[in-house]
């Protein structure tokens, strides 16, 4: 079972896929694909493990890119607990050493990591959660409205201090930096493609933007 479509592609034989993801500030799972759908992490959990039970197959490992908490986890696996799929394993690339103690005294398999990072870590950051409309990157965040939306790790849209440790005398600097590099990314995108991209053409929906807005025009008004 992967949690990363990049870090473990499914083949829907051997490898199957949840699409989870956590609200910032809380420890509501949603959906990346039907994000305003709370309780769609759960259906897939009930459909997988029907499924799971008519292939004899009731004992499952998990697969994700980076452990840091494990709060996700622990919440997915006493999902499967419920619909009575076991999970004995989990496989990661990286694992914060408490999360890798934890597990291993845990399930039967443990948990398996490449890297550790150890208790002097700050913390641990992905390159994609830094550009603007990247699928798959950012935090789910909760509107004042009620609805779900993405946020990249920088101003105006997310926190760089609490999401990435970013020293707040830097988080300006950081930001503008991210918005320059996201306006190099999709100049060079709109270049290849020969063709204006709109907010509404991007994967996710993201905080503090416009759907009729051009993203070019959208990331050029952040920096001011």
């Amino acid at each position: 079972m992967s949690l990363d479509r990049i870090f473990l592609k499914p083949d829907n034989k051997n490898i199957f896929f949840l699409d989870c993801t956590r609200v910032n500030g809380s420890k509501e799972l949603v959906s990346r694909k039907d994000i305003n759908n709370k309780y769609s992490v759960e259906d897939q959990i009930s459909k997988l493990s029907t499924y799971f039970k008519l292939l004899k197959s009731q004992e499952i490992i998990i697969a994700d890119d980076v452990i840091y908490s494990g709060s996700v986890l622990k919440k997915i696996i006493k999902l499967f607990n419920k619909y009575n799929i076991k999970v004995i394993g989990i496989a990661a690339c990286i694992s914060t050493i408490e999360s890798y103690s934890y597990f291993n005294n845990k399930l039967p398999l443990g948990l398996n990591s490449e890297i550790l990072l150890n208790k002097n870590t700050i913390d641990q950051i992905c390159e994609r959660d830094f550009y603007f409309g990247i699928a798959c990157s950012g935090i789910a965040t909760k509107t004042p409205e009620g609805t779900i939306k993405k946020a990249p790790y920088f101003y105006p849209y997310g926190d760089p201090i609490t999401r990435a440790s970013i020293p707040k005398d830097y988080a300006i600097k950081f930001s503008k930096n991210c918005l320059k590099r996201s306006i190099i990314l999709w100049q060079e995108i709109e270049r290849l493609s020969q063709k204006t991209f709109y907010i509404k053409d991007l994967p996710e929906n993201i905080i503090n933007t416009r759907q009729e807005d051009e993203i070019i025009y959208t990331l050029k008004k952040g920096l001011k």
